[in-house]
């Protein structure tokens, strides 16, 4: 009667084993995957933003360009005290106010394809830099899209970036599967008028 029993708190203990390491897998797969979703998902913002940089520095030049065409002017004196009937002075926006200093030309140069490729450039390298690209261990997909929504009188300029990873999981490979996609988006916005 003896060996009955053992062989059955054999039988029970081997099925608890296989039960509680295949929670203890779901468990590290599930924090794992939490942990790389968020990692991925900050180095999609922290992208997002390395390319609103490049135009935010383009859009500072543009301004100073402008700043210094309307320094270059002479001071406006509205009649000259000549008592001129209409004549007026146009104010110049704050040197701080960038968007006020931009032309439509200097706008359409900011989403024009020779902007677009630095901008794309900068979010790829940032992306590279911190583990996110085709040759990452992660194999992540980089979409950039700017201008993202874009229209002509839009007060922002917006930039997006999706990124789709494949994370290896670790224990649950036994039950075959090897990898997730794990998918986020980082999306910033700079205003280019009032």
């Amino acid at each position: 009667m003896k060996s009955k029993e053992r062989a059955q708190v054999l039988v029970i203990v081997t099925i608890l084993l296989v039960v509680l390491m295949l929670l203890f897998a779901v468990i590290v797969d599930g924090g794992h995957l939490m942990i790389q979703n968020h990692q991925i998902g900050r180095v999609a913002d922290a992208a997002s933003k390395a390319g609103m940089v490049v135009v935010g520095d383009r859009m500072v030049t543009q301004a100073v360009w402008r700043q210094s065409e309307a320094a270059m002017r002479p001071p406006c004196i509205p009649d000259a005290g000549y008592g001129a009937p209409g004549a007026a002075c146009t104010a110049t926006p704050q040197p701080q106010d960038i968007p006020a200093w931009l032309t439509d030309e200097d706008r359409a140069a900011l989403v024009s394809p020779a902007m677009q490729t630095p901008v794309a450039a900068a979010v790829l390298e940032y992306a590279e830099h911190n583990g996110a690209a085709p040759s990452s261990p992660n194999m992540c997909e980089v979409t950039v899209t700017y201008p993202f929504d874009y229209q002509p009188g839009d007060k922002n300029l917006r930039l997006r970036v999706h990124l789709h990873c494949h994370v290896a999981i670790l224990l649950t490979g036994l039950l075959g599967q090897d990898q997730v996609g794990i998918s986020a988006e980082g999306e910033q916005s700079l205003p280019q008028r009032k």
